[in-house]
C-alpha cells in the first residue's frame, strides 16, 4: 500500500464508494483499501474523511456539471442538446449499471438536515444544472423549439425535479421501459 496518492485518482475512487455506500457506511479503512494508500496519506492530502466527502462532493459536482454543459452545447441544436442531456440522466445512467441515484442527491437526503456544507454543494450543483438548462431552453424557445407557455427558468426547475425524482426513485429498481416512458413525458411536455 505504501504508493503515493494521486488526488484525481483518489476522488474518482472516493466518489464511487461514498455513492455507493453513503457517508455514514464508508469506513477509513475501505477508503485506504479503495484508495490503495495509507491512513496518513489520506489525512495529508484531505485532512479527514469529512474534507475528503467533501472533495469527492465537488469533483462529482464539477465532472456533472461540466458533462451537462458540454452535452447541450455541443449538439446540433438547443432541443436535441436537452433531449441528449434528460435521456443520459433520466435512463442511460440506470442502464450502464451505474451506483444508482445521483450521488449529490443521495448525499442530501443523508446528511443536508444536519450538514450545511454538504448542502451548499447540492444547492450549488443544482442551481449550475438549472443555469445549463435555463441557457439551452431559451435557446430553444428562440428557435422554436420548446414551448413558451413557461419562462426558461421553470422548465428548467421542471427538468431538474424530473431528473432527481427519477435519480431517487431508480434506487428501489423500476423497470427501465418505464424510466424511458417517463422520459419521453418529460421530453413531450417541453412541446
Amino acid at each position: 500500500m505504501g504508493r503515493k496518492l494521486n488526488k484525481e485518482e483518489a476522488l474518482s475512487k472516493a466518489v464511487a464508494l461514498f455513492w455507493k455506500h453513503g457517508y455514514g457506511a464508508t469506513s477509513m479503512e475501505m477508503l485506504t483499501s479503495a484508495l490503495g494508500v495509507e491512513k496518513p496519506s489520506i489525512y495529508a492530502a484531505f485532512g479527514n474523511k469529512h474534507s475528503l466527502f467533501l472533495s469527492a462532493l465537488l469533483h462529482y459536482r464539477t465532472d456533472l456539471v461540466a458533462r451537462v454543459r458540454h452535452a447541450l452545447t455541443s449538439a446540433d441544436s438547443p432541443r436535441k442538446g436537452i433531449e441528449r442531456v434528460v435521456r443520459f440522466m433520466m435512463t442511460t445512467l440506470y442502464q450502464k449499471g451505474v451506483v444508482s441515484g445521483c450521488f449529490a442527491t443521495n448525499s442530501a437526503l443523508e446528511l443536508a438536515d444536519h450538514d450545511t456544507e454538504v448542502a451548499k454543494h447540492v444547492v450549488i450543483m443544482l442551481r449550475e444544472l438549472r443555469d445549463a438548462f435555463e441557457y439551452a431552453i431559451a435557446q430553444a424557445q428562440k428557435q422554436g423549439q420548446v414551448t413558451e407557455t413557461a419562462p426558461a427558468r421553470v422548465i428548467a426547475n421542471f427538468l431538474i425535479a424530473a431528473i432527481e425524482g427519477v435519480r431517487i426513485t431508480e434506487k428501489a429498481s423500476p423497470p427501465k421501459a418505464e424510466l424511458d416512458a417517463l422520459a419521453d413525458f418529460v421530453l413531450r411536455a417541453l412541446g
